[in-house]
Formats: structure tokens, C-alpha cells, sequence
């Protein structure tokens, strides 16, 4: 029954994407784009990293694409995030197919060297989008012995085929999507390593991840302040400038925004989202870039923060 649980996990994550054509590992044609915590080692010139302590198994290596699910051990007790989020595109009802949406597997912060320092990894891809689709974002955080319904969040974005809320739509446009996720202190940690193996050419067939549960301790060398004051250096010096937000996200019962900036350069814009994840030693890290409408739609369909009037 674990071997199962783990690949509904995995399977969890791949309906995110559930109507897009995905191709993995390709190219695209897109461009080649609180106070300093005293006990931490924090100095100038900074190399933040990920420290690994201890992994089980050892020969998974995380980093990249990992499931949904995220769960910190600590004196134990086990508290665990869920971050579930998913992108509809239009599909045909009948073969799976989407209507004028592609997508890609292609972890493009790593490729164009704008991955914040410290991740244990999350999920990123690139659309190109001939037609609008819509949002979906409802995580739940709790301890890891509660029913789901009890870890719910307040944060409720759903798609127009559920009853329960209102559209959020995604409008057409080419769009580089990132969430990655970072501790923020020595501790144990259970996630999913999932590995695309297959391209999807079935779309009623998810099962094109190989998914690993690892159990690791890790932490950041860093503390998540200077991760983001060296982050924000490394895009200005790759041409970023940041301009004057339209939104504001805040506070809520399980998130705290610790810093959101919108990035431009020429007609690329660049938003980066770092939210403490409450109750656990996690930062949730959202990443969006493209043209102004997309960027802004994404951010605010897929934020941590509380945006709804």
C-alpha cells in the first residue's frame, strides 16, 4: 500500500499540467533570461548552499522536480504542507488534447542561472498558450495526523468547474512558471524526487514520473535573508530592475510574504514571491516571467498571500 500512496503522490503532481502537451527536457525559444539572524553564518562574499547531512536513499538527488507534499519532523511530530496548485488549459473532452497550449519540462531557473540558492527543489515549466485557461490553488498545512479537510487553507482559488469559488483565468501568452521551496533550519525532512521518464504522448496516461520518496536533513548555510539579498543582486546584474508592484499580498493563516518584487527588462517581466511557510522552518518560492498580462494573471492566481477583496 506505500508503494502505492507514493505514486498517487507523484500522480498528484503530474495533474497539474494534466491538459498540456508536455515535452521533456526540450529547448524553447524563449529568452536565455527581517533583520540579519547573528547565529547563522552569514558573511560577504556569500555562497549560499543546500547542506545535506544525512539522505536516505543516497543515490536520489534532489533539487529539481519534486512532489506536492512536504513534511518537516521535528521533536516527533510531523507538520505537512501540501501546495496544491494546477494549470487548466482547454482540452478536448474526448482525446485529452489540449487546444493551443504546450508545455514544457524544463527546469529554467537552473538553465538560466535565476534558481534562488538553498532549494530542495519544486516544480517549473514553460507554456506557450494560444488561448486562455485557468487557475487552480487550495494548499493545506497541519499536522500530518489531521484529516485534510482540518489542514485546509484560507487561500481558495478554483477553477470555474468547481462550485466553490471563482475563475481564475490565465490569459494567453508565453509564460516561465516556477514554485521551489526552501528550509530555513537544520531539520528532517520527507519529500517525493520525481524524474520525468517518457514524453507524454497518451494524455489520459499520467504515469510519466519516477517518483522516489527521500527522507534527508538539511539546511541552508545561509539565512533566508541573505538568500533573497543575493538573489535580488544576481538579477540586477543580469539586467532586472524592479518596479513599483499592482498588488500588495498579505498575512494569512498560513503564509507570511517576507518579500515580493516585480521585476523588468525591456519587455520581460519577472515576479519573485518568497513566503514563509507558518509553523514550519519552509520558504515557498514563486517565480513567474513573461510579458506584463501574464505575469500579473499568474502572480495573482498562484501568490501565497492574500489578494481577494
Amino acid at each position: 500500500m506505500k508503494s502505492v500512496r507514493w505514486v498517487f503522490i507523484g500522480l498528484i503532481l503530474v495533474v497539474l499540467i494534466a491538459s498540456l502537451f508536455v515535452v521533456l527536457n526540450e529547448g524553447d525559444s524563449g529568452p536565455a533570461m527581517l533583520q540579519e539572524n547573528a547565529s547563522r553564518r552569514d558573511y560577504l562574499p556569500v555562497d549560499c548552499s543546500l547542506k545535506v547531512q544525512s539522505q536516505h536513499p543516497e543515490n536520489v538527488h534532489p533539487g529539481q522536480w519534486i512532489g506536492q507534499d512536504i513534511t518537516q519532523i521535528t521533536n516527533n511530530s510531523k507538520i505537512k504542507f501540501h501546495d496544491d496548485f494546477v494549470i487548466y488549459s482547454w482540452t478536448n473532452r474526448t482525446t485529452g488534447e489540449p487546444k493551443g497550449w504546450i508545455a514544457y519540462f524544463t527546469y529554467w531557473p537552473e538553465k538560466f542561472d535565476m534558481k534562488p540558492a538553498c532549494t530542495l527543489g519544486g516544480f517549473a515549466t514553460y507554456i506557450t498558450a494560444n488561448r486562455s485557461g485557468e487557475g487552480y490553488y487550495w494548499p493545506s498545512l497541519g499536522n500530518a495526523t489531521l484529516e485534510i479537510h482540518q489542514r485546509m487553507c484560507s487561500i481558495r482559488r478554483v477553477s470555474t468547474e468547481l462550485p466553490e469559488g471563482p475563475r481564475w483565468e490565465l490569459p494567453s501568452g508565453n509564460v516561465y512558471f516556477a514554485i521551489q521551496y526552501i528550509p530555513t533550519a537544520n531539520s528532517t525532512w520527507e519529500i517525493s524526487v520525481l524524474t520525468p521518464t517518457k514524453l507524454w504522448t497518451d494524455f489520459k496516461d499520467y504515469r510519466i514520473f519516477d517518483v522516489k520518496p527521500v527522507k534527508l536533513s538539511a539546511d541552508c548555510t545561509c539565512s533566508i535573508e541573505t538568500v533573497m539579498k543575493t538573489f535580488d543582486e544576481k538579477l540586477r546584474e543580469k539586467g532586472f530592475r524592479e518596479t513599483e508592484l499592482w498588488m500588495t499580498p498579505k498575512e494569512n493563516d498560513c503564509f507570511k510574504p517576507l518579500s515580493v518584487k516585480l521585476y523588468r527588462k525591456g519587455d520581460k517581466y519577472l515576479y519573485v514571491e518568497f513566503a514563509q511557510v507558518k509553523g514550519m522552518d519552509l520558504v515557498r518560492v514563486l517565480m513567474i516571467m513573461g510579458n506584463e498580462t501574464v505575469v500579473k494573471a499568474y502572480a495573482e492566481a498562484f501568490t501565497a498571500g492574500s489578494v481577494e477583496q
